[in-house]
Order: structure tokens, then sequence, then C-alpha cells
């Protein structure tokens, strides 16, 4: 595997952090990184306190949402009425509260991008450029991402279609191209927010101390675990969850930079949600161009009320879509002068 994973420019800079211009340079300087126990529980409490920072927009948002809604009003009435029973009450509250509108809740993700590169900026002292937001190439990377994001999730769809387990339902009614082209715009601050997080911060920060392939499946298991609360998850949900994880962590190493990657998870949910009307990791309802419909009895390969992400179509795509990143060549141009010279 190392091998596989040679080392980058990008690796190389998270490691040696930004540089102290004040510093003795007489003086060693002081090593980066923890162990990846340490980085692991530094993890946890960065995602807890970006939870935490995003929930509070979030609950203002689902207050609004649901005393603004005809539904309340009629459900506060019979309450007072005596028609319903505190319990029953707090049940259609609760109900209305998963109402909330998805798309405000994709474009609020910037926070977490936000938060994120502050975090790695003001108190890991990496740059940028560290955590794979590299100029060289930006335009080109994020595009092929978009390519590859398409055609991987679309490979899953094939499969499944060959296979019996969806069934082509034709265009969509009443098509809103304006709200599609929202969604778009929604899902390319998603998948960059997670990818930032989840490769850019705490995959590269454990590539510090740790190696590459550890890197890469801790960081896959975390994204995964992310995921545990999604309506409709079954285990190889979070199975394939984490192979998606595992794939896009090995595609930002292989290419020294993580815009592709966040390309490929913003499309790959873009397309599965948009463009072929299924489920996004449980959450469904969105505006679409054509619809697909599950076979019952067949959920192994279409993901049952998860979508085809908890499928074993999706576990086919990724795992040989893995093998085939692995065996490509590192980008040359971000190989680490080490890299180069082991070579």
């Amino acid at each position: 595997m190392k091998n596989l994973l040679p080392r980058t420019k990008m690796l190389d800079e998270a490691r040696q952090g930004i540089v102290n211009k004040n510093a003795d340079p007489s003086q060693p300087a002081k090593p980066k990184g923890h162990n990846f126990i340490i980085e692991i529980l530094i993890f946890l409490a960065v995602t807890l306190v970006v939870e935490i920072v995003l929930g509070l927009p979030l609950a203002v948002m689902e207050t609004v949402n649901i005393m603004s809604s005809e539904e309340y009003a009629i459900a506060t009435q019979q309450f007072q009425n005596g028609e319903l029973t505190m319990s029953e009450y707090q049940s259609a509250v609760s109900a209305l509260a998963m109402n909330v509108p998805q798309l405000p809740q994709l474009f609020m993700t910037a926070i977490t991008t936000i938060l994120i590169m502050l975090f790695c900026r003001f108190i890991e002292k990496r740059s940028l450029a560290s955590m794979g937001f590299r100029k060289n190439g930006a335009v080109k990377e994020y595009l092929v991402g978009m390519v590859i994001g398409f055609g991987i999730f679309s490979l899953s769809v094939a499969i499944s279609l060959a296979t019996g387990a969806l069934k082509f339902g034709g265009l969509a009614q009443n098509i809103n191209f304006g709200m599609i082209g929202l969604f778009f715009v929604g899902f390319l601050i998603q998948g960059m927010s997670e990818e930032t997080m989840c490769r850019g911060y705490f995959m590269i920060s454990m590539t510090r101390r740790s190696s590459a392939a550890l890197a890469v499946v801790v960081s896959s298991i975390a994204f995964g675990c992310l995921h545990l609360l999604n309506p409709g998850v079954h285990p190889l949900a979070i199975v394939n969850v984490s192979l998606f994880g595992i794939f896009a962590g090995v595609y930002v190493l292989k290419r020294g930079n993580i815009w592709g990657a966040c390309a490929m998870h913003s499309l790959w949910n873009f397309v599965q949600g948009n463009f072929y009307g299924i489920k996004v990791s449980g959450l469904s309802g969105l505006d679409t161009i054509f619809q697909m419909n599950s076979v019952e009895g067949k959920e192994l390969l279409n993901g049952g009320d998860f979508g085809l992400e908890g499928s074993i179509a999706v576990t086919i795509v990724l795992v040989i879509g893995t093998i085939v990143v692995l065996m490509t060549k590192t980008k040359q141009s971000e190989l680490s002068e080490t890299a180069v010279s082991v070579e």
C-alpha cells in the first residue's frame, strides 16, 4: 500500500505546517501532528463543535417552518380543545420537523467548510494547500472529478437496472429546472464541506504521524459513522459510505489535491437525487429529471429505504473504482522530493 500511495507535496506541507518567521533557526522545529488516537479525539471534538454551530441556524429555520405551517396551527387548536393528548400533539409537531426544506440545509453546509478551514489555519497551523486546495490545474481536476462522479454512480444504476432491482419510470412530471439548478449548486457546497472535513482536514492531518493507508481507513470509517442517523440506514449502507470515503481518500492522495474528490462527491449526490430520482443516503423528495422505482424484494441490489448507496451494486463499483485508482500513477507534479528520489 505504501508504494501505491507515495508521499506528495500536499502531505509534506501538512507535516511541516506554516513556518513561523520569528522562530529561532538554531532550534529544531517541533514535530507537527499527533498519534492517531489523539487525532481521532480531536476530530470528534471538532465535529461536535461544527454540529452545534451548524445546528443553531437549522434549529431557527425548523422552528419558523413549523410555527408558520397550517398543520401546526390546526394541531395546536386541536390540543387546546382537548382533541389531542400531549403525546399526540408532540408527535404531530415532531412530524412537522421532518418537513424542513432540504435546499437551505445544503447551502448552510458552507459553514462547515469555513469552520474547518479556520481550524486548520489557526489551530493546526496548516495552509489551504496542505488541505488539498492547490492552485495548479484546479479547474481541470474539478471537471474530471465531476465526470467521474456522474460515471461511477450511473454505472451503479446500470447494474441495478440490468438485474431488475430498479425500474425506469421515465421523465418526472412537472420538472422544475430552476429548482434542480439550485440543488446542483447546493450539492456543490455540501460535497465540498464533507470532503474538507473528512479528507482535507482529518485524513491529511493523520498522515503527519501515521501511514497514509491508516489515515484513509480511519477517516473513511469516521465518514461512514457520520451517516448512522440517516433515514433507512442499515449495515451495508454504512459499509458503502465508508467505501466511498476510501475511494475519495485514495483519489485525493493519488492526485495530490482535493478538488476532484469534492466534485465527485457533489455529483454523486446530485445525480442520484436530482437526475435519477433516487434517495440520497435515505433522503427523498428532491426535484428530479428522471424517476427510478425500487423493486420490492431486491433491496440488496437497490438499497431499500436508504437508496442505491445501500446496495451491493454500489459496493462492486466502489471496490473496482478504488483498485483502478490505486493502480494509476500518482500525479508527477505533486510528488514530494522524497518520493521522487525513491522512484
